[in-house]
């Protein structure tokens, strides 16, 4: 098949995930025959399902105070770096 933007350049075609997919080597397009666009996306439903689930379970648990202890806010509460005159503060008191 040639690419149907660079007129008479031959496409080649790659495996990816068992989807056969043409690719022009010279202008990089990628062009899906009918149906294969679907195959692609199946695969990225399945991880999104599973990702969705995985972060519904643990806004739960922060909901419910699971990550409550020690470090819980440390990463969003850091101290302000102290200056100078701080610093001589810190000594001489």
């Amino acid at each position: 098949m040639n690419c149907p933007v660079c007129d008479g350049v031959r496409m080649r075609e790659v495996e990816k995930e068992g989807v056969m997919i043409d690719i022009c080597p010279q202008c990089k397009g990628v062009w899906l025959d009918r149906g294969e666009l679907e195959k692609l996306m199946s695969g990225v439903r399945e991880i999104r399902d599973d990702f969705g689930r995985w972060h519904e379970e643990r806004f739960k648990d922060y909901e419910r105070g699971a990550y409550s202890g020690k470090y819980a806010d440390t990463y969003y509460k850091h101290k302000r770096k102290k200056n100078f005159l701080e610093r001589l503060e810190d000594l001489f008191d």
